[in-house]
């Protein structure tokens, strides 16, 4: 698969430019994942990111903010201050009802895409699995 990658370092395209190619999307169902785990705080979720396949350095801390701030003011998580412990308070996040079942839809078209994808990869292989220049 992918035999052809010489094309990209050819025409100097370094990454794909489509807008799934960004992935930021993507950070959503996870951050439902791993909240519907346990109840969790910011920092804490964008470390257990890269079990999906996020880079160490992505993605961005405001975009996951910004990312579970929306999912709170769309009624999908609860967030609260815990003063606990040592150190500063944290906001904890909390999957509601609503939440859980946005995950499910995630996880539905996840699974909808994969055989998509899985039928173009196959069809890519296919057509070029006797070039390999």
């Amino acid at each position: 698969m992918f035999e052809n990658g010489h094309l990209a370092k050819k025409y100097k395209i370094k990454k794909c430019e489509c807008p799934s190619g960004k992935m930021m999307r993507f950070v959503e169902p996870c951050l439902l994942f791993f909240i519907s785990q346990h109840v969790s705080y910011g920092y804490e979720l964008m470390a257990k990111l890269d079990r999906f396949g996020f880079p160490k350095a992505n993605p961005d801390p405001a975009m996951v903010y910004r990312t579970l701030r929306y999912l709170e003011k769309e009624g999908f998580v609860l967030s609260r201050w815990d003063t606990k412990g040592a150190g500063p308070a944290k906001r904890i996040y909390e999957l509601t009802q609503k939440g859980l079942g946005l995950l499910h839809l995630w996880a539905q078209s996840i699974a909808t895409r994969k055989k998509v994808l899985g039928k173009f990869l196959a069809l890519y292989d296919e057509r070029f699995k006797d070039k390999k220049k």
